[in-house]
């Protein structure tokens, strides 16, 4: 544990060891989080909710407070970000609450296709595999970026060839670096070498430890982590070519009604300007999307 603490500055945001304490306490589960700034509730929206989500006038949430500045605990363990704010907006358009629970990320699309909860939130990328089980309402259009420790050299964001990656169980960096790692062969390079790691936060302390050279990333990710919680690190210019990809809230892949929903509360939302000024906030209006869409239609 010394290890962990010793890879969050004492004054940084975010700690990991809050994470670690919040998840292994039981806390973090089902923390509701009332509807952010906007009062107007948006009739016709809130008329696709299933019945049952406006009977208990309760949105449930699977998260993972590893991903800052999308889903993270500030240092008092209230959860926050990008994710959390836009949700909380949503709820609160939609006329009912957002509760949010703190899961490991791999279990975040599982828990949304199975029904356990009402949608799912992590900056999660919208790609086929994923759409066999679940539906997506599209709000960030963003590629990846790639972190490294201060001082290395030797890697850029297009040279990844022979180096060794760090990576999340279940991200869609997974199938990213592979599809990278065999190009690197078939152009007579080295392969790259993979390390797997059930969370971010295991994840990025890899590459801070010197395990793994690179991870790969949302560079408003790796921005604030560099700045913040991970000063050893930096985020290399430029970003992995032909990484672009939306990433989108889930919903149950037959929830359709519900996705209807939240791709008209967020609608409401990018009309009314409050949808920008979340992302300007963080920094990221370049990777906004114009309008809210289902599996990314009309944006293909």
């Amino acid at each position: 544990m010394s290890r962990i603490r010793r890879f969050f500055d004492a004054t940084a945001r975010v700690s990991l060891t809050a994470v670690l304490l919040w998840t292994a306490m039981g806390c973090g589960h089902g923390t509701p989080q009332a509807g952010g700034t906007s009062t107007t509730v948006d009739a016709a929206a809130r008329a696709q909710l299933p019945a049952p989500v406006r009977r208990s006038g309760l949105l449930t949430v699977a998260t993972s407070y590893q991903w800052p500045p999308f889903d993270y605990l500030t240092s008092t363990g209230r959860p926050t970000g990008i994710d959390i704010q836009l949700v909380s907006e949503i709820a609160s358009t939609l006329g009912v609450t957002a509760r949010f629970t703190n899961l490991q990320f791999p279990s975040i699309v599982p828990s949304v296709s199975d029904g356990r909860f009402d949608i799912g939130v992590n900056e999660l990328a919208d790609i086929p595999a994923r759409r066999q089980v679940v539906r997506f309402v599209d709000y960030y259009d963003s590629g990846l970026s790639v972190l490294v420790r201060q001082g290395t050299v030797g890697i850029t964001a297009s040279t990844l060839c022979g180096h060794t990656l760090a990576l999340t169980q279940g991200s869609s960096q997974v199938a990213v670096a592979e599809t990278l790692s065999q190009q690197c062969v078939a152009g007579g390079q080295p392969a790259i070498r993979f390390q797997f790691y059930p969370d971010s936060a295991v994840t990025i302390l890899a590459v801070s430890n010197g395990r793994a050279d690179a991870f790969l990333t949302d560079e408003a990710v790796g921005v604030y982590i560099s700045k913040t919680t991970a000063r050893n690190l930096r985020v290399l210019p430029g970003m992995v070519p032909n990484t672009k990809v939306l990433s989108g809230i889930i919903v149950a892949r037959n929830d359709s009604a519900l996705a209807t929903a939240i791709q008209m509360a967020l609608q409401h939302l990018i009309d009314s300007g409050a949808y920008i000024k979340l992302l300007r906030g963080y920094g990221v209006a370049d990777a906004a999307v114009s309008r809210a869409t289902i599996d990314g239609a009309g944006t293909e």
